[in-house]
């Protein structure tokens, strides 16, 4: 995961849940703020969310961090909403049904976190396996949720984390790229590009930069 900076409600949503009786429906408006500021990367797996049929709950799903039955009173809130990933097999892969398991807010359901994508105090907790692509939290009961309720050890989302962090190692171990190329490489991965899209997985390289300037210091 990586932080997401929560920004203002859209206006088309602020003028939406102001009207008399107004209930939770996912307008386009929402669903393209939503992927913009996380920068069309899912708010848990960080898997690219596909830009066409947007507006489809094919493509992206709106989470309710805290659960529209559980908590109704936050069922318009914009601070408990983030856009995630379909939750399943993604739509692209060939080898449909290889891994099957449900993911992220489609694993969570109604059921509870602890932790939000927002908070850095969260962020800061999380490491990643080289060997295996394996999302783990310092924190025992973040660590649960994340690979109980949240289901993002199954295989398909550590095969796709471990293929992009290689993908650094490698970079890094052919080019001995000394501390200020460090710093730049991590600055590409920690922004959006052109489009205002974040790389696919960008966190675990973050995370993984960050730990080897930290070591040449």
């Amino acid at each position: 995961m990586r932080k997401i900076d929560k920004g203002k409600e859209p206006k088309e949503w602020k003028k939406y849940r102001k009207t008399t009786n107004a209930e939770y429906q996912a307008i386009p408006e929402l669903r393209d703020s939503l992927l913009k500021e996380q920068g069309y990367i899912c708010a848990y797996c960080m898997r690219r969310i596909p830009i066409r049929d947007q507006n489809s709950n094919e493509s992206s799903r709106i989470e309710h961090i805290q659960s529209r039955t559980k908590y109704p009173k936050l069922e318009l809130s914009y601070k408990n909403m983030v856009v995630c990933c379909p939750g399943a097999i993604d739509s692209d892969n060939p080898q449909k049904g290889k891994y099957s398991n449900f993911h992220c807010d489609k694993s969570k359901g109604e059921n509870d976190i602890s932790f939000r994508p927002f908070d850095l105090s969260f962020i800061s907790t999380l490491k990643y396996k080289s060997k295996d692509g394996t999302i783990e939290s310092s924190n025992d009961k973040f660590n649960k949720e994340i690979k109980n309720t949240l289901n993002l050890n199954n295989a398909f989302l550590k095969a796709n984390r471990l293929q992009t962090l290689k993908g650094i190692l490698d970079c890094l171990s052919k080019k001995k790229l000394k501390e200020s190329k460090i710093k730049e490489l991590l600055e590409s991965w920690n922004k959006k590009d052109d489009k205002g899209m974040y790389k696919p997985y960008c966190g675990v390289v973050v995370w993984y930069l960050e730990k080897i300037l930290r070591q040449l210091r």
